[in-house]
């Protein structure tokens, strides 16, 4: 059974709703942050011909030393450590492809600067939003590898997160060939696409104002935004 995202509001953009995709807030809406970012370094090393599911394992276990790194710890290291889940995630999210699925048909009448923008405060935005969730890392949550399965020319690699209150949560990767690389295009949280929620939610404030507008007001949300 599919749950619906609960919503956060996104700030002076009406009539939006920004999602913590996952069915607890308390348990596990927190924690999604992490585990995107656990499992964001996968297309760096799966080769064309290769599984994904080894390199996950491996992905895991490396960036769990980041998160438990004791050097990176405590509020006046913050900035350091989530620099460094950052540049990871950044490496391997194609963020103009979930932003261009996020957007929907507007893409196609976006010129290159207003693609470039908007990519740049989308990421941006989610980073934002879900970063604070990093500092709720215990140490004893648990990700499980449940197979995966190709979808045209697309794999979906199914994880399941178990919290440290024993929740059982599914996110499923999907994940795109592109240069001889996998990068996640999207990811499903207890069969919620967030890119298809950002559709709906980008869709219905685009009635209203252009993308110019909608960037902007994105962009005056974040922390320390001008």
């Amino acid at each position: 059974m599919k749950r619906a995202m609960p919503a956060r509001s996104l700030a002076g953009v009406p009539n939006m709703t920004f999602a913590t995709p996952a069915r607890s807030p308390r348990d596990v809406g927190k924690w999604v942050v992490a585990w995107v970012l656990l499992l964001s370094a996968t297309a760096r090393a799966v080769p064309a011909d290769g599984g994904a599911e080894p390199v996950i394992r491996k992905t895991i276990d490396s960036v769990f030393l980041v998160l438990k790194d004791k050097s990176l710890a405590g509020k006046e290291r913050r900035p350091q450590r989530v620099a460094a889940l950052r540049q990871i995630v950044d490496r391997v999210f194609d963020w103009a492809e979930m932003a261009r699925g996020s957007v929907g048909v507007q893409w196609r009448k976006m010129d290159e600067q207003q693609r470039s923008r908007f990519v740049e405060v989308f990421k941006d935005v989610l980073a934002a939003e879900y970063m604070d969730d990093i500092d709720r890392f215990q140490g004893t949550e648990k990700v499980t590898l449940d197979g995966s399965a190709p979808e045209g020319e697309e794999v979906v690699v199914r994880t399941t997160l178990v919290t440290g209150s024993r929740d059982r949560v599914p996110i499923d990767y999907r994940m795109r060939m592109r240069q001889g690389q996998w990068t996640i295009v999207d990811l499903s949280i207890e069969g919620v696409s967030l890119v298809n929620h950002f559709r709906k939610t980008f869709t219905g404030a685009l009635a209203n104002m252009t993308i110019e507008q909608l960037t902007d007001r994105l962009r005056h949300q974040l922390p320390h935004a001008p």
